[in-house]
């Protein structure tokens, strides 16, 4: 009998079934575990184009084990106390059979469902329509699991909705996720643009008089898009379905300005005569510097690469090269570091089946994001953190030296 409804087939099913929208979706965001890298499934050959379905890829580990796959995002789909959460972790455990669809063991996949709710918001099991009874429909309705019928491998159906439950303290895997499911669409996990004046700026129009693209755009920079979405990204701005607003930081930029230059729009008249300068940030503006980096130093990525080059210099490494830090920052945590360093559409190469790194593809320069050895490379460099600027040469990216500025030896 042909194979139809192996496990990667059915969550493939149900990833599109929940998530059907979600290369164009700015707050929806999912990844399979790396189990699923593997070529083949109980000696079947998974399709190329099956597993470009299931990518990304990274290392899932919850308390009750690894799930299939974790989304963030409200479903697409009917869930049940929906106003509990407007952007929900969810867990789906996937089951299914090589030869026969019916034998799927849908019950196991209800209690792993369950067991993940904890620390996530919604779960569900997805399996073979003939392996969905009215006995496993019962238990997943007993236990607020959803459950999704998946007929063929293009075609799936909820037929028991989930529910939204509390989650406790999220585990560093899922923060990961969340923190990606935020950034991705804005700019695939990276900054847009180089210098960190542009982000401050964002938040200074957004706060004054007239319309904030024409103010952004006179005063700052004409890349609006770029500089709006690193001030989302560092916590500056809030974005909202009835529009932008600062955040607590933001307004902090904004009594900065006004204790500076007496007034946000004699800032902003300053910001202007930064505009193409290509001197550090540090030099030419330094308590603005000072401002940004204490900014950028509550973005969980800039800790997670300044405790790796930290933990490089304790151990002697004095001129770290992107593989070094990517691989220490690893070390420190890998779902992060995986979402941070690695682009989406080579997790396979980077990650193995078992979750591990495989460290040899670390010297290949296209695994990696441009973003993190380009914009944000250069940001930590005009805040003082770093002693060089980024690249976009991808022969270069190799040899490109990150070194911190001021190491202070912190043990491991």
């Amino acid at each position: 009998m042909a194979v139809t409804l192996a496990e990667p087939t059915v969550l493939a099913a149900a990833k599109d079934t929940l998530y059907p929208d979600i290369d164009t979706s700015p707050d929806q965001y999912a990844v399979t575990e790396t189990q699923f890298t593997q070529s083949t499934w109980g000696g079947w050959t998974i399709p190329q184009a099956l597993r470009d379905r299931l990518a990304p890829y990274n290392t899932l580990r919850l308390s009750a084990g690894e799930p299939d796959l974790l989304g963030v995002g409200m479903p697409a789909t009917e869930v049940l106390n929906a106003d509990a959460a407007t952007t929900p972790v969810t867990v789906i455990e996937a089951k299914g059979h090589n030869a026969d669809p019916a034998a799927a063991d849908v019950a196991r996949g209800i209690n792993q469902a369950h067991a993940h709710l904890p620390e996530v918001n919604l779960g569900y099991v997805a399996a073979p329509t003939p392996s969905v009874t009215d006995t496993a429909r019962a238990q997943a309705r007993n236990l607020n699991v959803g459950v999704i019928a998946v007929d063929d491998s293009e075609s799936a159906r909820i037929v028991e909705p989930a529910r939204v439950t509390g989650a406790g303290e999220f585990s560093t895997t899922i923060d990961a996720v969340r923190l990606q499911a935020s950034t991705h669409q804005l700019t695939d996990g990276s900054f847009p643009v180089n210098h960190p004046k542009n982000y401050l700026g964002y938040a200074l129009a957004l706060a004054a008089d007239g319309d904030t693209d024409a103010v952004y755009a006179e005063n700052v920079i004409n890349a609006i898009s770029g500089g709006r979405r690193g001030a989302i990204l560092l916590n500056l701005v809030d974005d909202q379905p009835n529009g932008d607003s600062l955040t607590h930081l933001g307004a902090e930029v904004v009594r900065f300005a006004r204790d500076q230059h007496g007034s946000v729009t004699a800032a902003l008249a300053e910001f202007d005569t930064w505009t193409g300068s290509r001197t550090r940030f540090t030099e030419l503006a330094l308590r603005w510097a000072q401002l940004a980096r204490s900014v950028a130093i509550q973005y969980e990525p800039t800790r997670l690469i300044i405790t790796a080059l930290e933990r490089l210099h304790g151990n002697g490494v004095s001129e770290p090269t992107l593989a070094d830090v990517a691989l220490e920052a690893t070390r420190i945590n890998q779902p992060l570091a995986v979402e941070v360093f690695f682009t989406q559409h080579r997790r396979d190469a980077v990650l193995t089946a078992d979750g591990e790194i495989a460290e040899s593809e670390l010297a290949d320069p296209t695994v990696y994001k441009s973003g993190i050895h380009f914009q944000f490379k250069y940001q930590l460099y005009h805040l003082g953190i770093l002693t060089t600027g980024g690249t976009d040469d991808k022969d270069a990216v190799l040899s490109n030296t990150w070194r911190l500025e001021h190491a202070i030896g912190l043990s491991r």
